[in-house]
């Protein structure tokens, strides 16, 4: 292991989408309509076979990627899920990256990549399923009128509850048919909601997400 410290100097990573001189920020509103960011490993060393593996962390969640083996290119090009994203706005997602030089051999860790996504106008929370499985409740600070939420429930098919109008700074509460639940089973699901400024063309602000094994 001392000897692949000293030969590989593995930098952080790239997100091909950040701003900033030191390519560490991030703003949603630039990937909405994206399924995911783009995260680019290079670093000296690099040689034929070589196994490396992206991870992001927000304190709340870890996410890995798969596995890729390094072959002819210069580099390596993997995928962060966009609701990893969402569940970092407002906050910061710390990427970095494993290799592996051969089978057998212990995992380097690469240095990391503190990514700061830009907040929202609002700062909202993850909503909360009922223990009945029932309702799914929004309330988040600062509620105010003008603005719409809805629910999304992202299982084995992705589901939307209807949209309601905020009416006071109370809890909101979205029903949840009974398929939604039974068709997950065994699995876990990712909830969260969104908030949409009535008669406006702005994107919809999305809150951090919940998730719920079924």
């Amino acid at each position: 292991m001392t000897t692949a410290l000293t030969v590989l100097n593995l930098v952080p990573p790239r997100v091909l989408e950040a701003y900033g001189s030191n390519g560490d920020r991030l703003n949603f509103n630039d990937i909405y309509t994206s399924p995911h960011i783009n995260v680019r490993v290079q670093y000296e060393g690099m040689a034929d076979r070589h196994t490396v593996r992206v991870r992001s962390a927000t304190g709340r969640y870890t996410y890995n990627t798969e596995t890729l083996t390094v072959g002819t290119s210069t580099y390596l090009s993997f995928r962060i899920p966009r609701l990893e994203v969402i569940d970092a706005i407002g906050s910061v997602m710390t990427c970095n990256y494993s290799v592996r030089t051969l089978a057998g051999a212990p995992l380097i860790i690469s240095k990391s990549l503190s990514l700061h996504i830009d907040p929202q106008d609002f700062d909202l929370s993850e909503p909360r399923l009922a223990a009945d499985r029932k309702n799914v409740t929004v309330k988040f600070l600062n509620m105010t009128r003008g603005y719409t939420v809805r629910v999304r429930w992202h299982g084995v098919v992705v589901h939307d509850t209807e949209t309601q109008p905020i009416l006071n700074d109370s809890s909101m509460s979205f029903a949840i048919p009974p398929i939604w639940i039974t068709e997950n089973l065994g699995k876990t699901v990712v909830i969260n909601y969104s908030l949409h400024q009535s008669g406006s063309n702005d994107n919809l602000m999305f809150s951090r997400l919940l998730r719920i094994a079924l």
